[in-house]
């Protein structure tokens, strides 16, 4: 990037790149320059947060627990910089056109690449293959999303390299999904009582470029490089993923060369500008698919009815949300989907701020104010809590501004933030939360498919699958997110997704705020690392990164 300042126009017009959260001792030094740091081939990749589990089939905290993910483990194809999807463990990406997908697009046909070992020097073959899928469909394990595989009519081993698998209906995105989803290894884990509890989570084999060769927990991670990895041996030896949950002290430490690679949730807003100009440094725009919302628990009796979602999302400023706090810079979204992907519904009202309507529809609906200036209904009081990822300021910021905002209009919310391996474990994942300041991309890659985050059999703590942790539930929605995935003409897909949006914005399970843009930073004389709109990791070509 060059070095001078970029314009806002030209910063909001990089976000159209986009096609479809335990402090560290000593905080300002964190792990000061232990020997690893001054090693010559190290990579040394600075987060504000923390993975708590490595085994890809399960739960993951996009953008951090991708790294582990990006490291150690392997798909069947990628998609690159450009939105193409490219081989990996299969020999080529199924199509129409080369014979791999049959015209009713029920039957798919699978070459996996000859002579891929798994990191304990077993061979990987399509068993492999087809434990991952039956771990997917297994009902006894908390997997991340089902999307696609819950479909699969029939899984066929040709032999050790040839797949067949068939489908019951046409599934459009059953390519995001299994680019979504890693190969796990059959012989480490299909005699595991439990998947769920598995040391493997958090000790485990894969078939990628690097291994794991340790955890200091609140620390840092490091793994060495793969010689034996099918795509050919990284050039860089040892990677270290450093946890630095406060956002400023990591910044700094990227700005005096502690950190080699700034990722989530990169340089901070009121840094920017400092950023563009930092010698050595390239200050990379990033969009990314994430959309930033308000979690509501609609389990929780507070939430339960949609006219104090409605009301508590029109008493929260957006427009000074993005200006004050993120300068302008991301763009504004009504719905899950960045503004920019083919699916989003332009045709969107936006509620706007309107603290004063919000009075009237929660006096209107029963809501009123007691003694104590919260307003209660049937005993139940418009009080509870907003969680995140501690250290987080700029989240930290817009809490106080939307505690403020709820304040005027007789809400009572307490922030209670916790450490990213706290707030995004159970605390979410059970639906323990009150609400949420989450960033969320699609689920099933830059598909419009939101079946995991919304539909009635898709709540975790109820079903035991998917991660629909607001608990939302609503049949007419149910059945047009069914109906989706199955057309395949992209017209009538908008449509649909148009009207699941619409309702979406209306009954306001979850609140959407602004789309994601990010300023990441890598030293100079990093060669290929590459920025990629399609997914939510920045080590998404590790591999292929390399010192000049």
């Amino acid at each position: 990037m060059k070095k001078r300042g970029m314009t806002r126009r030209e910063f909001i017009k990089a976000t159209g790149m986009v096609a479809a959260g335990t402090a560290i001792a000593g905080a300002g030094v964190g792990l000061g320059h232990p020997a690893w740091a001054k090693k010559k081939n190290n990579v040394i990749i600075g987060m504000t947060q923390e993975p708590v589990q490595f085994n890809p089939l399960l739960y993951v905290n996009s953008g951090t627990e991708e790294v582990p993910e990006a490291c150690m483990f392997d798909a069947l194809w990628d998609v690159n910089e450009k939105g193409h999807f490219i081989p990996n463990l299969a020999a080529r990406v199924p199509t129409l056109e080369n014979g791999g997908i049959t015209e009713n697009g029920k039957v798919w046909k699978i070459e996996l690449k000859k002579g891929i070992k798994w990191q304990d020097g077993v061979p990987f073959t399509a068993r492999d293959v087809e434990f991952t899928y039956k771990t997917i469909i297994n009902p006894k394990v908390a997997i991340r999303s089902r999307s696609g595989f819950d479909m699969i009519s029939d899984f066929r081993i040709l032999d050790d390299h040839h797949i067949e698998i068939h489908i019951s209906k046409p599934f459009v995105p059953f390519v995001w999904a299994w680019q979504k989803m890693h190969v796990v290894p059959e012989h480490l884990l299909a005699k595991v009582k439990d998947i769920n509890t598995a040391p493997y989570n958090t000790h485990p084999i894969g078939t990628g470029p690097y291994k794991l060769v340790k955890r200091v927990a609140g620390s840092h991670m490091i793994y060495k490089k793969n010689p034996d990895y099918h795509r050919g041996a990284p050039a860089i030896d040892t990677v270290i993923h450093k946890f630095v949950p406060d956002q400023t002290v990591l910044y700094t430490q990227f700005k005096t060369g502690e950190i080699d690679v700034l990722g989530l949730h990169g340089v901070p807003p009121e840094r920017f500008e400092e950023a563009r100009h930092l010698a050595g440094r390239d200050a990379l725009v990033t969009p990314a698919p994430w959309v930033e919302f308000i979690y509501f628990n609609c389990g929780k009796p507070q939430f339960k009815e949609k006219v104090v979602r409605q009301a508590l999302y029109l008493a929260v400023d957006k427009e000074k949300w993005v200006k004050d706090i993120y300068y302008g810079l991301p763009p504004k979204t009504l719905s899950y989907l960045h503004p920019t992907h083919w699916a989003y519904n332009h045709n969107l009202k936006d509620p706007g701020y309107h603290p004063g309507k919000a009075v009237e529809m929660l006096e209107g609906a029963g809501w009123k104010k007691g003694s104590d200036g919260i307003r209660q209904k049937n005993g139940v009081k418009l009080k509870f809590s907003m969680s995140t990822t501690a250290g987080s300021k700029a989240r930290e910021q817009a809490e106080a501004m939307v505690q403020a905002g709820w304040k005027e209009i007789g809400v009572a919310m307490e922030i209670k933030n916790m450490p990213a391996s706290v707030v995004w474990g159970e605390y979410t994942t059970k639906s323990q939360f009150d609400t949420l300041m989450v960033g969320w991309e699609p689920t099933v890659g830059m598909d419009p498919d939101y079946t995991a985050r919304c539909h009635s059999k898709q709540i975790p703590v109820k079903d035991g699958v998917g991660s629909n942790y607001v608990q939302y539930q609503n049949p007419e929605l149910d059945k047009l997110l069914e109906e989706g995935v199955m057309i395949s003409d992209m017209e009538k897909r908008k449509k649909v997704y148009h009207k699941i949006q619409d309702i979406l914005l209306d009954e306001v399970p979850f609140a959407p705020i602004f789309a994601y843009v990010f300023m990441y930073g890598k030293k100079s004389n990093l060669k290929r690392y590459k920025i990629n709109p399609y997914v939510t990791d920045i080590t998404w070509n590790i591999q292929d990164w390399s010192w000049a």
